[in-house]
């Protein structure tokens, strides 16, 4: 449980530093001396992560930011799937933030009534998400110039990915381990499987949620638009 605690606080923080670390160096001045990227400051980023809190605090912001959300809800889920995906995404929030909490601050974990609405939740999440992969997996298919990237596994290691080749890699990603959420919530409830079988599959559970959770803020960084942009993905 404690080694759960630590790898889940720390890899939450560390895509948190990474994410908003591209941000920063991303608005930074031209770098000098010819340099292709501007040198990382911790302390200027520090300031610089400052007044974008500062900023972001603003109703202004949390307005642009429904907006966004909603025009990339109507664009990419139309009529009524709409409201399939908004479902699914509420499902998915209640999912990640209660079972993540009580995992972290609770020490006797998930029960009583917020442990029945996770159990509801996720049945409304495994709907939204064969939904979603029924409405948008073609869309996040791969062509054939981004297949030959997997042809050599040192390739994902060494080579820079485009944006549109991680955003695809984050859906299949957040997709496969959605499935293994489901499946492990379910046998979790059959009686078939032994104590120390149910300690495992909870102990999955639990971690492939902290990776659906990376995934999801990964993913909709990727497509968050920069100075007024439309996300496109």
């Amino acid at each position: 449980m404690t080694v759960f605690i630590i790898i889940a606080l720390l890899s939450l923080a560390g895509l948190v530093f990474r994410q908003t670390a591209i941000r920063y160096q991303a608005s930074a001045p031209a770098a000098e001396s010819g340099e292709n990227k501007p040198r990382f400051k911790p302390g200027a980023y520090v300031r610089w992560l400052g007044m974008r809190t500062k900023t972001n605090a603003s109703p202004a912001f949390f307005r642009k930011t429904r907006d966004v959300w909603n025009g990339w809800a109507k664009a990419h889920y139309p009529g009524w799937t709409r409201w399939i995906f908004l479902a699914g995404a509420a499902a998915f929030l209640y999912l990640a933030s209660s079972g993540l909490f009580f995992a972290i601050f609770i020490r006797r974990g998930l029960y009583g009534l917020p442990l029945l609405a996770h159990v509801m939740a996720g049945g409304l999440f495994a709907v939204g998400l064969a939904a979603v992969l029924m409405f948008r997996a073609g869309a996040h298919r791969f062509d054939r110039q981004e297949s030959a990237v997997f042809e050599s596994f040192a390739c994902l290691i060494f080579k820079n990915l485009s944006k549109e080749v991680v955003r695809k890699i984050v859906f299949w990603t957040f997709a496969s381990l959605g499935f293994v959420q489901v499946t492990t919530a379910l046998c979790s409830m059959l009686p078939v499987f032994t104590f120390n079988t149910q300690v495992a599959l909870l102990m999955i559970h639990r971690f492939s949620a902290l990776g659906l959770t990376l995934a999801a803020i990964l993913f909709f960084d990727i497509i968050l638009p920069d100075r007024g942009k439309t996300p496109s993905a």
